[in-house]
């Protein structure tokens, strides 16, 4: 699928973002905090979390239900995608562990040392310089705190669905718009991502791989494609060009196995400690985890 528009233009792209992509990427999302459920002092403490580049709230949510003491800080460049979460937080009598801030991942709106724990969520790819990311969590954590963050792992492996809308502009004789290619870059693997976490500073690092799955229908993928990952192509289209070019691909999806169209994509998921002597809070890694 195509690169991801930068994290500052998500403003303008807020309502598509949160109806077709959101929704993809969320239980892979979600997951990430499965990795925190072994810290102890989390469940029922007075703990603050923060979520870097929340987007419209999913883990913030998620984090909000699962740990009932814990407070939520989401921080996002996006203010209309804070606006969402605050939205959904409310409407789950959550709202008041919420705060969301104006900021970006590279340069966080908080104070040195001032919270417990720092999640992220297919966040650190899309800036130019992610190392300074994963500094910031580092300064923004107090001692013993944890970050753990997911993002995508380099893969070059095909998916048939793109190639398919490919095949469809090319009979339509549609010329794809020209692509930078985004800034940032995705981890080539686990260990090139502890890495990176060890060289920032945190230890007792743990990077595993992940995945991502998601099956979509024909209709669905057309409906992602023209709404998010190829919405640059239809938004060069007029309306009668743009009709012929759904019902192409449509006509092309149905045509290929349902088992091609199960989207799977390597991710990296990284948990760290920034080191202390005396954790706070008893933050720490039970046995298992």
């Amino acid at each position: 699928m195509s690169a991801e528009p930068s994290e500052a233009a998500y403003d303008g792209y807020a309502a598509d973002y949160r109806e077709w992509w959101a929704p993809v990427i969320a239980p892979a999302a979600v997951s990430l905090l499965d990795r925190l459920d072994g810290l102890d002092g989390l469940d029922g403490a007075d703990a603050t979390l923060v979520d870097i580049g929340s987007g419209t709230g999913t883990v913030a949510v998620a984090a909000l239900r699962r740990w009932p003491g814990v407070r939520v800080i989401g921080v996002d460049p996006a203010r209309r995608l804070l606006e969402y979460a605050e939205a959904d937080a409310r409407e789950a009598g959550l709202d008041d562990r919420l705060t969301v801030k104006v900021g970006e991942a590279a340069a966080l709106p908080l104070a040195d040392a001032s919270v417990d724990v720092a999640t992220s969520t297919f966040v650190l790819q899309l800036i130019p310089d992610r190392l300074a990311g994963v500094r910031e969590a580092f300064r923004v954590l107090r001692p013993g705190g944890i970050f753990a963050h997911l993002t995508w792992r380099s893969d070059e492996d095909p998916f048939a669905p793109e190639d398919v809308f490919d095949d469809a502009m090319e009979a339509l004789g549609i010329e794809p718009p020209s692509r930078s290619g985004g800034v940032g870059a995705s981890y080539s693997s686990p260990k090139s991502a502890a890495a990176e976490m060890r060289r920032a500073g945190f230890r007792d690092v743990r990077a595993r791989e992940a995945w991502l799955v998601h099956r979509f229908t024909p209709q669905s993928y057309l409906d992602v494609a023209e709404h998010w990952t190829e919405d640059d192509v239809f938004a060069t289209l007029d309306e009668p060009m743009r009709r012929r070019l759904r019902a192409e691909v449509l006509r092309r999806l149905e045509r290929i196995d349902p088992a091609e169209l199960v989207w799977r994509r390597p991710l990296v998921s990284v948990v760290g400690v920034r080191p202390a002597r005396t954790r706070r809070l008893g933050l720490g890694w039970r046995r298992g985890r």
